[in-house]
């Protein structure tokens, strides 16, 4: 997530500024051989160039607007892992207790247990965290991608899963957990069968168990969502013929405005030049923020911030849990959170 209010101009043409000389010298060189080698074939009509950016631009619209749903629906859901963290901490904190065990249990066994089913939710939201950074072959893996991504994970996952599952769960759960090939799904597996275990020893009664299992199904169902914004990528036709089609509009660009800047007097064909820069930069700038915004998980730059959500998680549950210790916010690094 970028939290500076606007982009700079800096940061804007550190991923513009190559598209903006290629428009530019693109436009130059069209120019000159309609004007230094006489091709005046190479004029067109300005209607068509411009009924094809109409129609571009309307497309584009439709891509954006569906990207930018995907970017949403993953914020509100990894909001409502957020809400929902912080119910499961209060329902551990609440509905576990001696009050239906016939013997006595200590009240430091009530808060192990209570901090096991917390600690667990934790390994669960780092190891969902974890799953959904996985690289998809649709996802950005240009070299320039892959260098900001790996500056990223330099500074907001700089431990392995394992490393960070240490701080939540024995060492025997860590290698029971890591041997799945959905460690996510698993963990909340377990916490079903541990609350089977509390319910049979009497830590709880009927209607406390079903709604904190009716509590891991919600949990299921937003990993669930997560794994279908993460799997499923907005349809490569779409975002193929995006592109495709808006820089079949900037092909043409330059041989439509040519016409209109040659007759308004001697030198003014040059106008072409500027014009068709700046009208390519905006095309292609409202495909590349679309293009972006389709991948909310994918370790970059406008990412929905998992990382600074689970400090979130972490911090509001350990404190629940009476513990002061606590691991500092996340913050920024270089204006952008992950």
């Amino acid at each position: 997530m970028y939290t500076n209010r606007i982009f700079s101009i800096p940061t804007t043409l550190g991923f513009s500024l190559i598209q903006i000389i290629g428009f530019a010298l693109y436009s130059a060189l069209t120019v000159s051989l309609y004007k230094h080698m006489g091709w005046d074939w190479m004029q067109i009509p300005w209607l068509p160039v411009s009924l094809i950016g109409t129609a571009v631009a309307f497309y584009v619209g439709f891509k954006n607007n569906s990207a930018y749903d995907r970017t949403w629906e993953a914020r509100k859901v990894w909001g409502a892992i957020v809400n929902n963290s912080r119910s499961w901490a209060m329902m551990a904190k609440g509905f576990v207790s001696d009050e239906f065990v016939p013997g006595a249990v200590s009240s430091e066994e009530i808060h192990n247990i209570q901090r096991e089913l917390v600690y667990r939710h934790l390994a669960w939201v780092y190891a969902l965290r974890r799953q959904l950074w996985a690289s998809k072959p649709w996802e950005h893996n240009h070299k320039i991608n892959r260098k900001f991504r790996d500056m990223y994970a330099a500074g907001f996952a700089n431990e392995s899963l394992e490393s960070e599952l240490k701080k939540f769960l024995s060492e025997e759960e860590i290698k029971h957990t890591l041997a799945r090939k959905n460690p996510a799904t698993h963990l909340i597996l377990r916490q079903s069968e541990r609350l089977r275990v509390l319910k049979r020893n009497g830590l709880m009664d009927d209607f406390r168990h079903i709604e904190m299992e009716k509590m891991l199904v919600d949990l299921y169902n937003q990993q669930g969502a997560c794994e279908r914004i993460k799997n499923f990528p907005l349809p490569r036709q779409y975002a193929t013929t995006s592109s495709l089609f808006v820089f079949i509009f900037i092909f043409f660009l330059p041989f439509g405005l040519m016409k209109e800047f040659d007759a308004l007097g001697p030198g003014m064909i040059w106008l072409t030049v500027p014009f068709t820069t700046v009208i390519g930069w905006v095309y292609w700038l409202m495909e590349i923020v679309g293009d972006y915004a389709e991948n909310p998980f994918e370790g970059l730059a406008f990412d929905i911030p998992m990382t600074a959500l689970s400090r979130t998680i972490e911090i509001d549950l350990r404190e629940m849990l009476g513990e002061t210790h606590l691991p500092a916010p996340i913050e920024p690094i270089k204006d952008v959170l992950l």
